[in-house]
């Protein structure tokens, strides 16, 4: 496929129904994300822990478990407004001018290995609760920052700045990943790694087209765009993906100790919430650890805790549920025995 460059141009007139058609795949992808967030908020609130692992977030117990498809969920969802509107900012200043130089079926073939990316990375990392679309956003910055510098001789001392600002974007960004807290910094890094390998394969290359008259004679040579064909496209998004896909199997394989860990932290989260009397979190914590698949030596403490929370909240049945639970699995002090005892009798009347 050979068509002019669409780096320096924008739509040409049309108003709103112009700047649609330009970049259809970047307003899909903004569209699906913005849905996607009052999902959340409608089921109970995007920032809610709960919500997200049960929506799709990445989650690394449960990827453990073969849920692989929490590597894909997580490129749409967001955590809290102001998270979608960090990663909308840039997804609307860069997404459109990586889509009109790519192609819109190459756009979104970097949007969506490198958001997945990012999640492996972050799943590599650490088996926390993850989401948004920043290791996507990082891929798109990438593919910028490979198209320019594959066609800098055509584009000249636009080139070469526009790569030296793209430059100082990104580490700026990565030092503010590794010095604030909260920040996934590996999906950052994941997602800007996998978008620009891809990019690489897929990039439109600058190249020369000669035109004739009808005698056949050379009337002028002009610069052009070759952009990457729908199978190239296809075969590198499967082979990118086939990729993350076994390093997410060879992660996996060792997670029963990182599983171990993460259950003690949400654990002993679930305790301290407990002796401030903040119910919903202490339950939500014991959620969380009974989720990461602790051993036998947890169960008790945290059906617990969970029952407690769901007895303070007016959740019932579900209460006396996991209080007969953390009995028959056993407490390990007569004092925690005697809570879950007095607690399901108060509640069942007995």
């Amino acid at each position: 496929m050979t068509e002019r460059s669409p780096f320096q141009i924008g739509p040409e007139g049309g108003g709103m129904m112009a700047i649609l058609r330009a970049n259809p795949a970047m307003w899909a992808v903004l569209a699906i994300n913005v849905v996607y967030f009052l999902v959340l908020e409608l089921a109970g609130g995007s920032e809610d822990i709960e919500v997200l692992i049960k929506y799709g977030a990445k989650y690394g117990p449960d990827i453990a478990d073969g849920q692989f498809w929490r590597l894909v969920t997580p490129v749409f969802m967001h955590i809290g407004f102001g998270h979608l509107f960090a990663n909308s900012i840039p997804l609307l200043i860069f997404g459109g001018i990586v889509e009109r130089s790519y192609g819109w079926k190459a756009f979104l073939a970097i949007y969506f290995t490198a958001g997945v990316g990012g999640n492996v990375a972050s799943y590599a990392a650490g088996p926390t609760v993850g989401a948004g679309a920043s290791g996507a956003v990082f891929g798109l910055l990438g593919a910028f920052t490979i198209f320019l510098y594959l066609n800098r001789s055509m584009f000249g001392s636009t080139a070469r700045s526009s790569l030296a600002g793209l430059a100082f974007i990104i580490a700026v960004q990565i030092v503010i990943g590794l010095t604030t807290t909260g920040v996934d910094n590996w999906a950052h890094l994941g997602g800007l790694v996998i978008g620009s390998i891809v990019a690489i394969r897929l990039s439109p290359r600058s190249g020369t087209q000669n035109t004739f008259g009808l005698n056949r004679r050379l009337l002028a040579t002009q610069s052009v765009m070759q952009q990457a064909s729908p199978a190239v496209i296809g075969t590198a998004t499967v082979t990118a993906l086939a990729v993350l896909l076994l390093i997410t199997v060879a992660v996996s394989r060792g997670d029963s100790e990182r599983n171990r860990t993460l259950t003690e932290d949400l654990t002993g989260r679930a305790i301290s919430a407990l002796l401030v009397q903040d119910f919903e979190a202490a339950s939500s914590y014991a959620r969380q650890a009974l989720a990461a698949n602790p051993d036998g030596s947890f169960l008790g403490t945290l059906y617990l805790i969970k029952g407690l929370g769901e007895s303070q909240e007016g959740e019932l049945d579900d209460a006396i549920r996991d209080l007969n639970l953390a009995l028959s699995y056993g407490l390990n002090d007569a004092e925690s025995r005697a809570l879950a005892e007095s607690e399901l009798a108060r509640l069942t009347g007995r």
